[in-house]
């Protein structure tokens, strides 16, 4: 941070924080760990997505699918900022002109990191709700089947998903008091202002992360139930599609839980940023002793370590759509060829190096025999 007096002292570049000369190399670390982690489990949920197509593009089954889509455009995204993260979100040099006028990047950050969100959160309460009525309504459900009117439900629930979350989109896009701005720094992706944020996407988020989660205690206390009717001798035995949805259910809450805290976090605090950094300038720019303005507003404001455990636990959330796709059976034989195949190769290897010194040893008595014989 170059301490001038004037405008130009207040760039928009990752220095521009005495704190994030420690923290951002956090953050980043942070979001280059969860950012692989995720496309590392959305390109194996493609690929099994591949292999089982028959099963996974039919009813419902292809949420999950449009679910890793989604997931797959946001880290496809965060890469790309990841490449020239202040050359896509400085529209200009000066820190407090890039916030009046941000980047086209930096809106489309705001649209994808939004709308991917929404939708995903869309895609995950629409199947549990269809997985809930087919536990808990066999009857209809099936009857629903023959008569042809999943059709018409999956269309529904397509259209629903798709149109539900642009109304939002197209207010941030249009209204400049709502519009994508970049919220804190290192910026990742952009995002609108805390109330129009929390009531267009994190309330929204939150409603259908818990719905879906009681919708899950539910059926797994149905089918529960189901269990020891059916098989009295085993009580505490779950089956393979209750530990699915067990673990689901565990990754959900533990990601909606922290998701509640760090969103409301950002919210509350993304208006007071814009504040601070206005404050910060007027000081270095107008009247007081270049170099010794108050960073401490700012600095309250930044909240990095909370921000580095958010980015790694939704790199999980792929895990919980892969535990619908997977059949862990499977998944087991795998792991167990490739453990086999393993200890062939160490055993190979090993059997290898002792037979080069025993080589080696015969070769050298031949030489010394030969010698001898020729002497």
């Amino acid at each position: 941070m170059n301490d001038t007096n004037g405008t130009d002292g207040i760039v928009c570049r990752e220095d521009f924080v005495k704190i994030d000369l420690i923290y951002s190399q956090i953050l980043i670390y942070s979001e280059f760990v969860a950012t692989s982690i995720a496309l590392t489990f959305c390109i194996v949920a493609i690929i099994v997505a591949v292999k089982e197509y028959k099963i996974l593009l039919a009813y419902p089954s292809v949420l999950v699918l449009f679910q890793v889509i989604d997931i797959t455009v946001l880290v496809i995204v965060l890469v790309i900022a990841a490449i020239d993260r202040y050359g896509l979100y400085c529209s200009s040099v000066s820190l407090l002109e890039t916030l009046k006028n941000p980047t086209p990047f930096c809106k489309f950050s705001g649209v994808t990191i939004y709308y991917t969100f929404v939708n995903m959160a869309l895609w995950w309460f629409f199947h549990v709700a269809i997985f809930f009525h087919k536990v808990l309504f066999p009857f209809q459900a099936n009857r629903f089947e023959k008569l042809g009117r999943n059709k018409y439900i999956f269309a529904t629930v397509t259209i629903l998903s798709i149109l539900l979350p642009l109304p939002a989109v197209i207010i941030c896009l249009t209204v400049d008091k709502f519009k994508y701005n970049v919220r804190h720094f290192p910026t990742n992706l952009c995002s609108s202002r805390g109330d129009m944020r929390f009531y267009s996407m994190t309330l929204p988020m939150d409603v259908l992360f818990a719905a879906g989660v009681i919708i899950l205690i539910i059926v797994l206390w149905t089918m529960r139930k189901k269990t020891n009717f059916l098989n009295k001798e085993s009580h505490t035995k779950l089956s393979t599609a209750e530990k699915k949805i067990l673990l689901v259910f565990i990754i959900f809450t533990i990601f909606g839980a922290f998701t509640i805290g760090h969103e409301s976090s950002t919210d509350a605090t993304s208006d007071k940023f814009e504040a601070a950094l206005q404050e910060y300038f007027e000081c270095e720019a107008f009247g007081h002793i270049p170099g010794k303005c108050d960073r401490g507003t700012i600095e309250k404001i930044s909240k990095p370590y909370f921000s580095a455990i958010a980015y790694i636990l939704m790199s999980l959330t792929p895990l919980g759509i892969l535990n619908f796709i997977l059949k862990w059976s499977s998944v087991k034989n795998v792991g167990n060829k490739a453990v086999n195949l393993t200890k062939r190769c160490l055993s190979f290897l090993h059997r290898s190096c002792e037979s080069v010194p025993d080589e080696l040893s015969s070769k050298s008595d031949k030489s010394i025999i030969s010698k001898n014989s020729a002497v």
